[in-house]
């Protein structure tokens, strides 16, 4: 399997010519001979959703987009051939490959995919948002909204979970991948969230506490990572 990192929170995976794209909100590369792609768009939020950069794929027979409810009104339904609109805790199955949506903490949803011999949970923007301005008791609902929604993992297998690191929370932006690595143990993770801040995530693995989880860290654009 490859795996390449756009920007943001946005990656392309590949498997024997089928590609997975999340969240793309820049310019990638496929071959022109793909046998499948899937695009998925886990909210309307401008760092993740920017249609300009894949609508050239709307009526080709071998592309399909995976979007969350709140995309609907954002789009003309009529000009894609494979519109596959999700709410959360559906499931849903294109050719072999397997998609199950879960929630968010703040809008959308996040994705966990069977993608042929391998797993992948892309979490869009669930995360522990831990701002420092908030008040103590938004702090706790925060904290038990993100708690939550990762137990709907526990019996989940991942080998590949792509996880927020945002560098605007400080150092509250590792909570979400600490608690995600320690709950739900996934072969491999990789942040994301970055805004292009990629210092933030120089040292990583000193504020990561992977156990038997593997780091893939994030350096810069377009940066192939397996």
């Amino acid at each position: 399997m490859y795996i390449e990192h756009l920007s943001h929170s946005g990656f392309l995976v590949e498997n024997q010519g089928n590609y997975l794209l999340f969240d793309p909100i820049s310019d990638f590369s496929i071959p022109k001979d793909y046998k499948s792609i899937i695009v998925f768009s886990s909210h309307s939020h401008h760092d993740h959703f920017s249609p300009k950069y894949f609508e050239s794929y709307y009526r080709d027979e071998k592309a399909h987009f995976v979007f969350s409810k709140d995309i609907e009104s954002n789009i003309d339904k009529s000009t894609i051939k494979n519109l596959h609109i999700m709410n959360n805790y559906e499931q849903l199955k294109i050719e072999d490959i397997k998609i199950e949506s879960f929630g968010s903490t703040d809008m959308g949803n996040s994705y966990f995919i069977h993608f042929f011999e391998d797993t992948l949970f892309h979490s869009g923007d669930l995360n522990w948002w831990h701002w420092k301005r908030m008040n103590e008791d938004e702090l706790k609902i925060e904290e038990r909204d993100f708690k939550r929604e990762i137990s709907l993992l526990k019996d989940k297998i991942i080998n590949y979970a792509f996880v927020p690191v945002d560098p605007r929370l400080e150092e509250h932006g590792y909570l979400a991948i600490n608690y995600f690595i320690e709950t739900i143990h996934p072969k491999v993770v990789i942040p994301m969230h970055s805004f292009g801040k990629y210092d933030f995530y120089k040292d990583l693995e000193l504020h990561v506490k992977l156990g038997d989880s593997a780091l893939i860290n994030i350096t810069a654009e377009n940066q192939k990572i397996l």
